[in-house]
Formats: C-alpha cells, structure tokens, sequence
C-alpha cells in the first residue's frame, strides 16, 4: 500500500510538471490591449526603472518596412527591437496594440533602426508597424501612436518641435512617405 501511494504521487507529480506553463520571460514586451474607451496610458509610465524627465528629450517615429509583426519579431536576429514602442497593425499582434519593449522598461536608449547609423539616446522610439511607404497606418495605429505621444510629451515636457516623424521613402529609419504627418501632428500637443 505504502509503496502504491508513493508511486501514485510521483506520478502526479510528474504528471503536473510536465503540464505546468513556462515561467514569463523577462525580456518579453508588455502589451496594452488596443482599447478605445478611456485609453488610460498610465501604464506606459509603469516601468522596472523610474521614468525621468530628464533622460528623454525626442520622440522619434518609424515604420517597420514590413507588411506585420510584433515586437519580437522586429528583433532583426539581435534579440531586441531597439525600439521603445512598437505600435501594431493587426497583423501579427492586434490592430493599434501598444508594446512597451524590453528597452522602454528598464529605460534604455533606443538602438538605430536600419537605415540610421546612430539615434540621439535622448530619443524615444516609436515603430509603427508596416510598410508606410506603400499604404499609411491604419486609424487605430493613427490614433493610438497619437495618444502615446501626447502622453509622453504630457510627463515628459516632449515640445511637438521634438516630435521627428519624417515622411521619407525608402527606409525604416522614417515614418514613411505614406505617413501622414499633417493629421498626426494635429492630434498631438502643441
């Protein structure tokens, strides 16, 4: 009998093991779920390491040059996206879905995109995802990049003179020549 619940028990414990989800991944990016009533951004400023005004002096915004993803999968081999944001199209991951990256949580300079040899580590970066030199974003990534904006000029004392979302073709080191900058900019702070 001793000897039957011994080996039930191992087996359950086995068993529950082997059922048991892998843990969290530290370096997986957070996501706020493309919501439109309310779209509290306060999240965004719930990071491991303390958000400080003083760091961050742009806000940078590109495309990804690719037709979906997410932000692991803009990681280009390194591991990483190198963007702060990833902001997606619904292809991949949900239309106007918001990723704070591995680098916006510990507060991490961004790194260059393709295209850019070097990113002023003073600058937040914002990747759009899709190619906006083919078609521009969709309304809920229009409209959701326009509220991350605001709100990180909002904490941040960000001036929209510091708001770089050039409508250059050819590379995702833009926003894209199919960005449109004039509606952006009228939704963001002055």
């Amino acid at each position: 009998m001793f000897v039957s619940l011994i080996a039930f028990m191992s087996a359950t414990a086995a068993l529950l093991l082997a059922l048991a989800p892998q843990p969290l991944a530290p370096d997986l990016p957070q996501s706020l779920a493309a919501i439109d009533s309310g779209d509290a951004m306060e999240p965004v400023f719930q990071t491991d390491a303390p958000v400080e005004q003083s760091n961050w002096k742009y806000i940078y915004i590109r495309q990804s040059r690719t037709t979906g993803g997410d932000a692991m999968g803009l990681t280009n081999g390194r591991g990483d996206p190198g963007d702060h944001f990833v902001i997606c199209n619904g292809r991949g991951a949900g239309d106007g879905e918001i990723q704070l990256t591995p680098r916006w949580l510990a507060q991490l300079s961004a790194l260059p995109p393709r295209g850019a040899e070097s990113i002023d580590p003073a600058c937040i970066s914002i990747c759009i995802v899709g190619d906006l030199d083919r078609s521009g974003p969709t309304p809920a990534q229009l409209r959701r990049v326009s509220r991350l904006v605001s709100a990180l000029q909002t904490r941040l004392g960000i001036p929209a003179r510091n708001v770089i979302a050039q409508p250059t073709a050819g590379t995702a080191a833009a926003a894209g020549a199919k960005f449109p900058t004039a509606d952006f900019r009228s939704r963001i702070l002055p």
